[in-house]
């Protein structure tokens, strides 16, 4: 197994109770700290240590990217930010609207980054425009963030185990939970198993950010055919529409 898999298969098992079900210990959830999970890995509360700002948190930048398995660099003489990571390079220009994606891909960012201590932090809005999905939980004082593979992972095995009011509890948007119940996303995957036979796992992940939206499009390994399913999520980390897609058998 590969380490990027690797990655992945860590980062699944602990995102297992994580996204609205994740439990710590009382000393830690008592603190007035900012908790920030990166990956299913705890960012460490030190002298750089996220902090809350109006409705949002600031993040140290080369910590948390550094979590994600991406290399920070910052060059002083033009105030551009470079992230390099396994299959992407992330550039920003302090001040500019947008972060621009390998080289090509432009993406909207205009919130403001900080310099504090000497150390550049960077709003929950970066990463999410980056093309992660992030959750932020004022009440808990709870961040999260996670690359879409591992969220599609994670989604893809609780409906395989069955586990689809654990499915709506975490993932789903009040807008899901009123248009489709549990008993309704249970025939929904009985409908796909029955045709496309016992579930294997998924082949592959692509993600599209959509301005406040995020779609994730995966397909599906099972015993008699592939299949798609497509779930997109609002700024939230949360699931708003969710379709899938079986090729005629």
């Amino acid at each position: 197994m590969n380490k990027i898999a690797v990655v992945v298969v860590l980062s699944v098992l602990l995102l297992v109770n994580g996204f609205g079900g994740t439990t710590y210990s009382t000393a830690w959830a008592d603190s007035s700290e900012v908790k920030v999970v990166l990956n299913g890995q705890v960012l460490k509360l030190d002298q750089y240590s996220a902090y809350p700002n109006g409705s949002t948190v600031m993040l140290p930048l080369r910590e948390a990217a550094s979590i994600l398995k991406y290399q920070t660099t910052y060059q002083k003489s033009t105030d551009t930010i470079t992230l390099s990571g396994v299959k992407q390079k992330i550039e920003y220009k302090v001040g500019d609207d947008h972060i621009t994606i390998n080289n090509t891909e432009k993406r909207d960012f205009k919130d403001n980054v900080v310099f504090r201590k000497e150390h550049l932090y960077v709003p929950l809005s970066f990463f999410t425009s980056v093309g992660l999905v992030t959750a932020y939980n004022a009440d808990a004082n709870l961040v999260e963030v996670y690359a879409p593979e591992v969220t599609a992972s994670v989604i893809a095995g609780l409906l395989s185990t069955g586990q689809f009011q654990e499915l709506e509890n975490r993932f789903f948007s009040d807008e899901m939970k009123r248009s489709l119940s549990t008993t309704g996303l249970q025939k929904y995957w009985a409908d796909f198993t029955a045709r496309a036979g016992t579930y294997h796992g998924i082949k592959s992940t692509e993600s599209i950010q959509k301005e406040d939206q995020m779609s994730i499009q995966c397909v599906l390994g099972f015993a008699v055919t592939d299949a798609s399913l497509e779930f997109v999520l609002d700024k939230s980390g949360k699931i708003v529409e969710l379709k899938g897609n079986l090729p005629s058998i």
